[in-house]
């Protein structure tokens, strides 16, 4: 398959989930090849007795490796990144940055610590993908995507809707799809040029 993804640009996918989130994370992974030319960040809320799980899980419907970042690692297309339990994760580049995540009253922000990052360092390249989960993490983040020229879906199938229906919402969702069909649109996305302001990239509807 060819792709567009060359040296460092190329498109970086977030899939934020909570609770339900890990069917869609297995859906999407297992709709696509191992060679999109895109890194895939899997960004969810983890107990931390089952931190352990998820890329091992991961790794079951994906010949991408499955790797949990470390500070200091650097993004690569073709591999899904998996952020560590009680971390926040930011990028600088295509360097990711861990710090021990703070604990407000409240749902966790992790998601949008993420993609309010990933908007500043990675601008157009940008994908953000909101999938099942309670409460709204990710959504307040999703103006800085859309702004920098990125692409937002957020899942109609979700088995918990609090999340994708926060995110829908705000009105900076482009895409409303079961799982299996971002999968197909982000499939779609990976054959389409790199270029400043990605909508209307891919077939859907909002």
């Amino acid at each position: 398959m060819q792709t567009n993804a060359a040296g460092d640009d190329f498109r970086v996918v977030c899939l934020g989930g909570s609770a339900g989130g890990l069917q869609g994370y297995m859906d999407i992974l297992r709709g696509l090849p191992a060679d999109t030319g895109m890194a895939f960040v899997i960004a969810p809320h983890r107990a931390l007795e089952n931190a352990h799980l998820l890329p091992q899980l991961l790794s079951t419907v994906t010949k991408m490796p499955v790797l949990e970042v470390q500070q200091g690692m650097r993004l690569e297309p073709n591999r899904v990144f998996v952020m560590p339990p009680r971390m926040d994760l930011t990028t600088a580049g295509n360097e990711f940055h861990l710090r021990t995540t703070s604990r407000p009253p409240g749902w966790p922000k992790t998601i949008n610590i993420f993609l309010s990052s990933l908007a500043e360092t990675a601008g157009h390249r940008a994908v953000a993908v909101i999938l099942s989960g309670l409460d709204g993490d990710g959504s307040a983040a999703l103006k800085a995507i859309k702004a920098a020229g990125g692409l937002t879906f957020a899942q109609s199938d979700a088995a918990y809707d609090s999340m994708p229906r926060t995110a829908v919402e705000t009105g900076h969702v482009d895409y409303l799809l079961p799982a299996v069909e971002i999968a197909k649109a982000l499939l779609a996305l990976a054959h389409k040029p790199l270029r400043n302001g990605n909508a209307p990239a891919v077939g859907g509807q909002k």
